[in-house]
């Protein structure tokens, strides 16, 4: 069994975290295959975009494996989550969604925040108890007051405590909340659906502006130029031409 499934139906490709008996929790050979399913995604022109969930109803993912660490702490030490699995999911500079379907812990909960987007069942936990565990949460402390309230965060982040699906939605960690796993993933096939009707060097520029400017001044972030230049591609006429003949565009991604 490969603690990783990936697949792809269409243009929407799906990466199931498939460890449920261990509520999906990543151990060293998960993350490495993460990472080649990743690039695979990134590397596939026909791939517009990646949802990422959970298997089983308990966990979209329980963090590291920490029993790993205990067991086999050479490879916990040689391959250290820290940044690795959550900036290349940014890096892939196509859309990824995160359909958590139940708890989102730890790294679970930062593969999410690594996310474009963030849909939830109703009762999910989320949050980084890595305060205690003695452990650091370098990337959930470094992004999640970029995308929440700073305070609000902190307190997060200093307590460990986890929060609820409708509590996140409260504060703009998860974007919707859906009533069960078969509505999460209509959902996020939905949206995943109307991003696929858009020009894939548009969503990627988009993408790449987003993350790149994020900490940049306003003013020097509007001199930079970011991406594919779309300005000079074929699906920049080819939008134009389609708009004007109300028909749909053919996308070439060129």
């Amino acid at each position: 069994m490969s603690f990783i499934q990936y697949e792809k139906k269409g243009e929407i490709a799906y990466l199931y975290l498939n460890r449920p008996e261990k509520r999906n929790a990543i151990n060293s050979e998960m993350s490495d295959l993460f990472l080649e399913y990743l690039e695979e995604y990134k590397a596939d022109s026909e791939a517009r975009v990646l949802i990422i969930t959970g298997k089983g109803d308990k966990a979209f993912c329980s963090g590291r494996d920490l029993k790993e660490s205990k067991e086999n702490p050479e490879a916990f030490k040689k391959k250290p989550l820290r940044g690795r699995l959550f900036n290349a999911i940014i890096e892939t500079y196509k859309p990824v969604i995160s359909a958590i379907n139940g708890a989102a812990v730890g790294a679970g909960c930062e593969i999410a925040l690594a996310s474009d987007i963030r849909l939830a069942c109703a009762g999910s936990k989320i949050g980084m108890p890595e305060a205690k565990r003695g452990m650091g949460a370098t990337f959930g402390a470094t992004i999640l007051p970029k995308l929440i309230s700073p305070s609000f965060a902190a307190k997060m982040l200093y307590t460990g405590k986890l929060v609820t699906s409708e509590e996140a939605l409260q504060v703009g960690l998860v974007d919707e909340v859906l009533e069960d796993q078969d509505q999460l993933m209509a959902r996020a096939i939905e949206i995943a659906s109307d991003i696929c009707e858009c020009a894939p060097l548009s969503v990627k520029r988009i993408k790449e502006t987003i993350w790149k400017t994020m900490d940049v001044p306003l003013f020097q972030a509007l001199q930079l130029d970011i991406g594919p230049n779309v300005y000079e591609s074929e699906d920049r006429i080819e939008g134009a031409q389609a708009f004007l003949e109300k028909r749909k565009p053919v996308w070439k991604g060129r």
